[in-house]
């Protein structure tokens, strides 16, 4: 670590042990225990923006720390290219909140699988941002999921990183009903493997239809399945905004299934500081136009800050296609 705190560092007889890389719950991100740009990811930071302060605000010896102070993150985005797999990524702290409480996560696991992710941290500020970093970092320590087993394998892995956030919310009063939403797919020959918790969403743009694959875990959801209201209520009715489920609760019930994904088809996996935003005819205009993925992205990150931008922003968008290029 650049910072010299890590367990062992330079710089721990005189700053400390940063408790960001001294934490468990971090094992096996990036790569490795304790491994290299963790502290400054807990810090809810990117390389190249502003310094958000997030769970290393909680702690003095963080705030006072020069590498701390130099690293920035106001927003981010990610270009890859993965066997036959076009992907851009973009978050976005919005023009509203203090602190960016999203994460995503694009990894390459065995041959020809891809895990893609967004995440909604909930609880304010430190408790949602620390949320959501606990259930990326799980999902970068996936390296295999065997064959036939994807859906029950994301469900295990969402369940266990449901009790790890609900386990250290337990540790500290500060922490108390810390959360997060959760999308995730898994990507294999052809196939999309998907697991959700909460009210991020994963689309399908397919022929310019926008198909929308998951439904909202809100209480809204809950009374229209118990007849309370109609499903043409639910979209104004209040509780749409209350969460029935979320990684964190300790009662988890992830949705998992799985869809054939085709040439040409975009995959979109947004928070709702995203799809809250923007109309659905919007974003179908913007998906069709003859333009990048990255352009893609970005304009809808831009339509969601043209419209007042009160969230914070993350998309994850993947093409598979054989012939086109995001450059």
């Amino acid at each position: 670590m650049q910072c010299g705190r890590e367990p062992g560092g330079r710089n721990t007889r005189k700053q400390g042990i940063c408790p960001a890389a001294a934490d468990t719950a971090f094992n096996n991100f990036n790569q490795g225990i304790n491994a290299g740009r963790v502290c400054w990811l807990v810090a809810g930071t990117f390389c190249g923006g502003k310094v958000q302060g997030t769970f290393a605000e909680k702690h003095l010896s963080c705030k006072q720390c020069k590498f701390y102070q130099k690293v920035h993150a106001e927003e981010g985005d990610t270009i890859q290219s993965i066997d036959n797999l076009n992907i851009f990524a973009a978050t976005h702290i919005g023009r509203v909140r203090k602190v960016n409480e999203d994460r995503y996560l694009i990894k390459k696991l065995d041959a020809g699988t891809v895990l893609l992710a967004v995440a909604d941290g909930l609880g304010g500020e430190a408790a949602g941002d620390y949320a959501a970093e606990i259930v990326r970092s799980r999902l970068a320590g996936l390296n295999q999921v065997p064959r036939g087993e994807e859906e029950q394998q994301l469900e295990t892995l969402v369940k266990s990183a449901d009790l790890a956030v609900y386990n250290e919310a337990g540790k500290d009063p500060d922490l108390e009903g810390m959360g997060t939403t959760l999308v995730c797919v898994l990507l294999r020959d052809g196939m999309v493997h998907w697991v959700h918790v909460g009210d991020s969403r994963l689309y399908v743009l397919r022929d310019r239809q926008l198909i929308r694959i998951t439904e909202d875990q809100t209480f809204a959801r809950f009374l229209v399945q118990e007849g309370e209201i109609t499903p043409e209520q639910a979209p104004t009715h209040y509780s749409r905004h209350v969460l029935d489920q979320t990684v964190g609760c300790s009662i988890c019930e992830p949705e998992t299934s799985r869809l054939e994904l085709k040439e040409e088809d975009l995959l979109i996996l947004t928070t709702d500081g995203l799809h809250e935003r923007i109309a659905a005819d919007t974003m179908i205009s913007i998906l069709v136009a003859a333009t990048d993925l990255e352009t893609k992205a970005k304009s809808l990150v831009e339509a969601a800050l043209d419209a007042g931008g009160k969230d914070n922003i993350t998309i994850v968008i993947a093409e598979r296609s054989s012939a086109q290029n995001i450059k």
